[in-house]
């Protein structure tokens, strides 16, 4: 896999042969309840998020997170096995408030186990944490008000519960002052391993069945620009990612990982060996490497 996102992160393998004696496995069917963002689902998050900033700007984006407020167990696992919808009609609510204010109703969420609130009472309690345009520009009012955010969640999970429900401190938003992109990488890191517990603890049905969504447009766009690094910049890479990594200031790249395993053979046991390499391509070096688009559409520029 040769994968550059359109937010330049990116993932090189490095095709080096090495001895397993262990036999093929079939495929699993892949379970995605219960489990943590894959790295796939997490690259996909920050592309869409980073998508938006590129386009609005962060000041006219916002963040807004959706808690579930104390509620009886009956409520609460109604509303845990019904999380799907929860989300469906949250989107959907934020999305028509947005086209109201002449805003594109693009949106990007995850969901997360409150970590602490199940560390300090019990309670399995997922909540929501969505990103968007909030207004058209810096001198345009804002679509949604916080007021109308609560107003939004109350109603929300009043309908899915069949009952009103008031959270007055279950809806927050707040406008982006740094990087979007940020914000989301670090709610997406939190609660995966009360979620991992639950699971190997037999409690996956308390679990969200999906972990994170975006617009289709959203998704759509950061597809298509995944690009796919021709053979000149592969072996550009691979034969120089340790003189970048000891000098990144003056390299391509704002951070370089490479991830390495264990050997098996014999004559090369116990030592390491780099497989894959990771890292963020700094955007004014797009323009310098060779790529293909994953649609073959071959793009000539040297490295």
């Amino acid at each position: 896999m040769s994968q550059l996102y359109p937010n330049g992160e990116f993932l090189l393998g490095l095709s080096l042969s090495v001895k397993s004696h262990k036999p093929p496995q079939a495929a699993q069917t892949r379970e995605r309840s219960g489990k943590p963002q894959t790295t796939y689902s997490k690259r996909m998050v920050r592309n869409c998020v980073a998508r938006l900033e590129s386009l609005h700007g962060k000041a006219n984006l916002a963040f807004a997170t959706y808690t579930l407020p104390s509620l009886d167990e009956l409520q609460m696992t109604l509303l845990r096995e019904n999380w799907s919808e929860v989300c469906r009609q949250l989107i959907q609510a934020l999305g028509r408030d947005l086209e109201r204010a002449g805003i594109k109703p693009e949106l990007v969420y995850v969901n997360e186990i409150q970590e602490e609130r199940y560390k300090e009472t019990g309670v399995i309690a997922p909540h929501i944490h969505v990103v968007f345009q909030s207004r058209r520009n810096r001198y345009a009012e804002y679509a949604i008000s916080k007021e109308r955010n609560t107003e939004i969640w109350n109603r929300v999970i009043s309908n899915v519960l069949g009952q009103r429900i008031e959270a007055p401190s279950g809806a927050s938003i707040e406008q982006v002052k740094k990087s979007a992109e940020r914000y989301m990488s670090k709610y997406m890191s939190k609660g995966s391993e009360v979620a991992q517990q639950l699971d190997s603890d037999g409690m996956k049905s308390q679990l969200p069945k999906v972990w994170w969504g975006a617009s289709h447009t959203l998704r759509r766009w950061v597809k298509d620009h995944i690009k796919l690094f021709a053979d000149s910049s592969k072996e550009y890479i691979k034969n120089n990612y340790k003189r970048f990594q000891e000098n990144l200031q003056n390299s391509p790249f704002s951070w370089l990982y490479v991830h390495n395993i264990v050997s098996t053979e014999p004559h090369m046991e116990n030592v390491e060996i780099p497989v894959a390499i990771v890292g963020r391509m700094k955007p004014e070096w797009f323009s310098s490497f060779e790529y293909k688009q994953l649609g073959d559409v071959p793009m000539f520029q040297n490295p």
